[in-house]
């Protein structure tokens, strides 16, 4: 039997690679275009008075800026047509931009390619077309200065060199234009890292005002008060070194964990960290790091950490989201091995810390237990808790 399926398509890629050098082109001036931000923008006197220029010189009843996008031509600025675009099709102007020097149609009704065109056989009338392309520095053709009139007609040589000579006015316009709004945008940039930079700066001052008035509150000895300020604030740098590498955008709280145990380092196989990445925004991340500077200094003064065989644990984990609900997060902190603990009779800043300050300010619950075989502290709280930039509170 005869085979009668179809012979499969011919593949475009052929076609593809030969009109893709004119697609790129045609890409980029797109983008160029879009860079100068100028479409769809009010009336402008420089762009007005150029086009009125451009008129008187040429003697011709219409002139325009005008800029061309994948579907039309919009006029920046006109003189004797009213409307603000036409449909890119039937531009004139998508031609002008395929050109290097003035593109000019002496006479519409004798040139085949505009005849049939609606700006010809319309109400328009259009008979005389001349245009300029608005070239950028890298030599793309945004749109055309063009004049225009209901006769046909040639320019001289001195109206054909003052229209490009205003086309280029045109693009001096635009790149200033670009470079002020450049310059804006900068400096409201500047403007918000200044802001921000203040905030943080205040927020800081509050953190270490904090730690200043409560060391010296709870500690009558002046030599310890010093060495637990110094102490705390290694720690708050150390976890501002964390978010300056993001930019203080985050911090994971495994590195959180890690850094908190710095002071007491060189305890190989005594403390184990756990649990799956999460990120933290920079003031709970703050504030988790100051907390276990806590835990992990009394660990070594009066916990676990101060025996030879005790150990310190640190897991977290995300519970079961229900509908409707964040996800739960818990961390609990846990030493094995130290001496007995008991609840203590007077609460100092780091208990504050622990049980107030720290779960204020992840939007939870901390709970300390005081165990036979040592210090457990339990840290309830959400993901999107942990994930928002809420104010530390002291």
């Amino acid at each position: 039997m005869a085979d009668t399926r179809p012979e499969p398509i011919a593949s475009s890629d052929d076609d593809r690679a030969s009109d893709s050098p004119e697609q790129a082109r045609e890409a980029q001036r797109l983008a160029a275009l879009d860079l100068y931000d100028i479409l769809d923008t009010p009336s402008e006197t420089g762009f007005d008075d150029i086009v009125r220029i451009a008129s008187q010189i040429c003697g011709t009843p219409m002139a325009l800026i005008s800029l061309v996008d994948d579907r039309r031509q919009w006029f920046k600025a006109a003189v004797g047509i009213s409307a603000p675009e036409t449909s890119r099709d039937i531009a004139f102007c998508a031609h002008a931009i395929e050109q290097q020097d003035v593109f000019t149609v002496a006479d519409t009704h004798a040139d085949t390619r505009f005849a049939e065109n609606p700006l010809v056989t319309g109400d328009l009338d259009l008979r005389f077309y001349a245009g300029a392309p608005l070239m950028t520095p890298d030599g793309l053709a945004l749109g055309t200065l063009c004049v225009l009139d209901n006769r046909p007609r040639v320019l001289t040589a001195d109206q054909s060199a003052a229209l490009q000579a205003l086309a280029r006015q045109v693009m001096n316009q635009l790149e200033l234009r670009k470079a002020l709004a450049k310059e804006r945008a900068d400096e409201r940039h500047r403007q918000l890292l200044v802001d921000e930079l203040r905030h943080r700066i205040r927020n800081t001052l509050s953190v270490v005002q904090a730690i200043v008035s409560q060391s010296l509150r709870n500690t009558p000895d002046i030599m310890e008060a010093r060495r637990s300020i110094d102490a705390r604030l290694s720690a708050m740098a150390n976890a501002h070194d964390l978010l300056t590498r993001t930019n203080w955008s985050a911090a994971s709280i495994r590195q959180i964990v890690e850094v908190s145990f710095q002071p007491v380092a060189g305890l190989p196989g005594r403390i184990t960290v756990d649990g799956p990445e999460i990120d933290m925004a920079p003031r709970a991340a703050l504030a988790l790091a100051m907390a276990l500077h806590e835990l992990s200094t009394n660990a070594a003064k009066y916990g676990a950490l101060r025996q030879h065989d005790g150990t310190v644990s640190v897991r977290w984990q995300l519970g079961p989201t229900l509908e409707g609900e964040a996800t739960p997060v818990e961390l609990v902190w846990r030493e094995r091995g130290g001496p007995a603990v008991a609840e203590p009779t007077r609460r100092g800043f780091g208990s504050q810390l622990i049980t107030r300050i720290l779960p204020a300010t992840m939007g939870g619950t901390a709970k300390v237990d005081y165990l036979p075989d040592g210090l457990r502290w339990t840290l309830q709280t959400t993901l999107d808790a942990v994930n928002r930039d809420a104010t530390l509170q002291s």
